[in-house]
């Protein structure tokens, strides 16, 4: 069933064949940083997937890395890839906007994961609106001197640095609301940065944080892009983004599928299997169908983002599909179980709750509506 193994190398395969669904359960139950996962992940050179090989990395392309999220979320690893995703968009900042030192630094590391670099933009008070973050960054003594606080920080206990976006200009001084934004490397380890653990519903093999940052000092070297142009440096890795995202939307979803279609033909109920049931056969179907076209446009989409071509509307698209067929798809799934769907001994209560967090992130569902009516079909602006 379905489209997994398409141009996915040996290794990732037996990741998917050590790695099964008890070993995510436990993590996931423990609430423990799949370890071994990582060091595995690393030896094949994962995280640097979309790095060039002379600086270390697998020098693939978007479309196939895609795959390979496809087929290990196809496997039940569900978000807990979310260190191999980080540190590849990472690698796309850095190769993007780097500058040769940077590049040279960082690159090589990523690559087998020595770094491992989170991103920190969002705030309480601005949410989606970006451009309303009031972390600040002012230059004093030849240094930039942050302070402000961040939320929704993943994987901060991991992550050796964090890609933060702080002002360095005041909003009432740019021309437009997305300048005066400069994008900075900050190590974990800086004097003036705490965190408070959030608890959420599920991904609960990574920690998500609530950060505070009090007079963290950080060099003109660190400085990632231009100054003032932080958001110009951040904008082709977010769509990249939400494009893998996407593609985790769609691995989940043939994984509940697969995993409801195995459970309808062999449970019987009045003498035969559910699987005969219209009842069960239709939700499953067009579940299937759905999925195989979020697939299609996941791939389309990472297609023009590889070629160069315009890719900011149909990542919205790919996301916003992929997001929708998979939260379709795995409640069918839950229904299709159904008691045992509820049951945490069963995998698609897991993925259940994993799955939730991209209604709500990379980008929200309603905003990548928004940004798809005002860039594809260029109705006014509403947000």
């Amino acid at each position: 069933m379905g489209f997994w193994g398409v141009a996915v190398p040996e290794s990732v395969k037996a990741l998917a064949e050590r790695y099964g669904f008890e070993y995510w359960r436990e993590k996931g139950r423990m609430k423990l940083f799949p370890e071994e996962f990582w060091i595995d992940a690393c030896r094949a050179r994962l995280p640097g997937a979309l790095i060039p090989r002379e600086y270390g990395g697998l020098g693939m392309n978007l479309a196939e890395l895609c795959e390979i999220v496809i087929y290990l979320a196809g496997k039940g690893f569900s978000t807990g890839l979310y260190p191999l995703l980080t540190n590849a968009m990472s690698s796309l900042v850095f190769m993007d906007w780097g500058t040769s030192r940077q590049r040279e630094v960082f690159l090589p590391r990523i690559a087998v994961g020595d770094v491992v670099v989170g991103l920190s933009v969002t705030e309480k008070g601005s949410g989606s609106d970006v451009f309303s973050i009031e972390t600040e960054a002012r230059m004093a003594g030849g240094r930039y001197v942050i302070n402000g606080a961040k939320m929704f920080a993943n994987n901060v206990e991991r992550a050796s640095h964090l890609l933060l976006l702080a002002r360095t200009t005041p909003v009432e001084r740019v021309s437009k609301r997305s300048l005066g934004l400069t994008l900075f490397i900050v190590s974990t380890k800086s004097s003036g940065l705490t965190y408070r653990i959030l608890e959420k519903m599920g991904t609960d093999y990574i920690s998500t944080y609530e950060l505070f940052l009090e007079n963290v000092e950080v060099s003109q070297e660190d400085v990632v892009g231009n100054v003032d142009e932080g958001w110009k440096a951040l904008v082709r890795a977010l769509n990249a983004d939400r494009i893998v995202y996407a593609a985790l939307a769609i691995g989940t979803a043939q994984f509940s599928i697969e995993q409801a279609s195995k459970y309808a033909s062999t449970r019987k109920v009045f003498g035969k299997p559910i699987g005969a049931n219209q009842g069960i056969q239709f939700p499953l179907a067009e579940s299937y169908a759905e999925t195989s076209a979020g697939y299609l446009l996941c791939m389309d989409a990472a297609r023009d983002f590889d070629s160069g071509g315009r890719a900011d509307v149909k990542a919205c698209m790919a996301k916003y599909f992929a997001t929708k067929a998979a939260l379709k798809a795995v409640d069918n799934a839950l229904q299709v179980l159904g008691g045992y769907g509820y049951l945490r001994d069963w995998d698609v209560e897991r993925v259940f709750r994993d799955i939730m967090m991209l209604k709500v992130g990379p980008i929200t569902q309603e905003l990548a509506l928004a940004y798809i009516a005002e860039k594809g079909l260029n109705l006014p602006r509403s947000y």
